[in-house]
C-alpha cells in the first residue's frame, strides 16, 4: 500500500500501454520488476481501488501472460481469483491459483507471480492493524505474530472471504460519504483483520486464550471505561484502550470480563450506540439527519446491523425514535 491513503480515495484507471500500468500496481500495491510473454500482443489494464488508511479494496484485470517478480510487502495482499490464473513462488512453495480460489501474499518475503491473463479482487491491509486485532484477542506478543501459509485453513474458511471480499467491496463501491468516516474506515479493517485471521494459518490460532493468572482489579477497568466514554468517537484500537488502562491487552480482556461481563470492543460498541441513541434524539426530522447517516458516523457499515443492536438495547426501531 504505497499509495498515500490516508484520506479517502477512490481510483479508477485503463491502459494499452505496459509500462503505465506497472506504475499504478507500484504505487497501489508494491514495487516490482515485470516481463510481458507476448510483446506483439494487446496488451489490457484496468484497475478500480478505493480505501483510506489501513485498507484498501480494489479490482484488477490483467489481459496478458507475464513474470512479475515483487519486492517484499510491508502490508497483507489478499487476493480472490475471478477468472486466469496465477502461479505464485516464495523461497520455499509454489502456490498454483485458479478462479474462485483466495491467495494470501506473505508480508515481508519477496515473491514471483506469473500471470496469466487474470480478473481478480483484492484486499490491502495494514500490517499492525492486523497484528492489533491478533493481540486483543489472543493475547499474542506483536513480535511473535505471523501468518504461516498462503492458502486457507478449509474450504469452508476460503467461501468466507470471498464472501467478505464481496461485501467489502460493496461498500467501497458505494457513497464514498457511506464508508469515509474514520470510525467506518476502521470498522472495515477489523472486520477484514479479524476474518483474514480465522482464514489463513497464523501463529496467533496455537496461543491460550486464557487469562495465565493476571491480577484481574477493576482499576485498569476504570481507567479502560474512562477512555473509552472520552474517546468513542474516535477510531480507537483495543491496544490504546490497553495503553490508557496500562496493561496488556489481553489481562485487559480478562478484567472486562470479570468485573463487566463483557470485552472491551464490546463496551466500547455500546459506548458508540449510546452516542448514537443521543443523536437519533437530538436530530428529528427538521435536522435533516437520518438513521443512516447516524449509523455511519459512530462505525456501523451496515445500516440493518445497527438496527438490530438499537432494537436489542433500547426496544424500538432507530427510525421511531427519529420520528419522535
Amino acid at each position: 500500500m504505497t499509495e498515500d491513503a490516508g484520506s479517502p480515495f477512490r481510483y479508477s484507471y485503463t491502459t494499452h500501454e505496459a509500462g503505465e500500468a506497472h506504475d499504478v500496481l507500484r504505487r497501489l500495491y508494491v514495487g516490482h520488476d515485470f516481463r510481458l510473454h507476448r510483446v506483439g500482443r494487446r496488451f489490457t489494464y484496468q484497475q478500480e481501488a478505493a480505501g483510506a488508511g489501513p485498507i484498501v479494496v480494489g479490482r484488477v484485470r490483467y489481459g496478458m501472460d507475464a513474470d512479475i517478480r515483487l519486492e517484499p510487502l510491508d502490508h497483507l495482499l489478499i487476493i480472490v481469483m475471478r477468472t486466469g490464473r496465477l502461479e505464485t513462488r516464495d523461497r520455499r512453495d509454489v502456490t498454483r491459483t485458479g478462479p474462485g480460489d483466495v491467495l494470501l501474499h506473505q508480508v515481508g518475503r519477496p515473491l514471483t507471480n506469473i500471470c496469466l491473463n487474470f480478473d481478480l479482487d483484492s484486499v490491502n491491509l495494514d500490517r499492525a492493524t492486523v497484528t492489533e486485532v491478533a493481540a486483543a484477542r489472543t493475547g499474542i506478543d506483536p513480535a511473535h505474530f505471523r501468518f504461516e501459509a498462503m492458502t486457507p485453513v478449509s474450504v469452508a474458511m476460503s467461501r468466507l472471504w470471498r464472501d467478505t471480499t464481496a461485501y467489502l467491496t460493496q461498500i467501497f463501491t458505494g457513497p464514498q460519504e457511506h464508508w469515509g468516516s474514520p470510525l467506518a474506515v476502521r470498522a472495515a479493517a477489523d472486520l477484514a483483520a479479524s476474518v483474514a485471521l480465522a482464514t489463513f494459518p497464523n501463529t496467533a490460532m496455537a496461543v491460550s486464550r486464557h487469562s495465565g493468572g493476571v491480577t484481574l482489579t477493576a482499576a485498569p477497568v476504570r481507567r479502560a471505561v474512562s477512555f473509552i466514554e472520552t474517546h468513542a468517537g474516535e477510531p480507537i484500537t483495543a491496544t490504546r484502550i490497553a495503553e490508557a488502562a496500562r496493561v496488556t491487552p489481553r489481562a485487559l480482556q480478562a478484567a472486562f470480563r470479570r468485573h463487566l461481563g463483557i470485552t472491551p470492543t464490546a463496551y466500547l460498541r455500546r459506548a458508540r450506540l449510546d452516542r448514537a441513541h443521543r443523536d437519533l434524539t437530538a436530530a428529528g426530522r427538521a435536522a435533516g439527519d437520518t438513521v443512516a447517516a447516524i449509523a455511519r458516523r459512530w462505525g456501523y457499515l451496515h445500516t440493518g446491523r445497527f438496527a438490530a443492536d438499537y432494537r436489542a438495547a433500547y426496544g424500538r426501531s432507530p427510525g421511531d425514535t427519529l420520528r419522535d
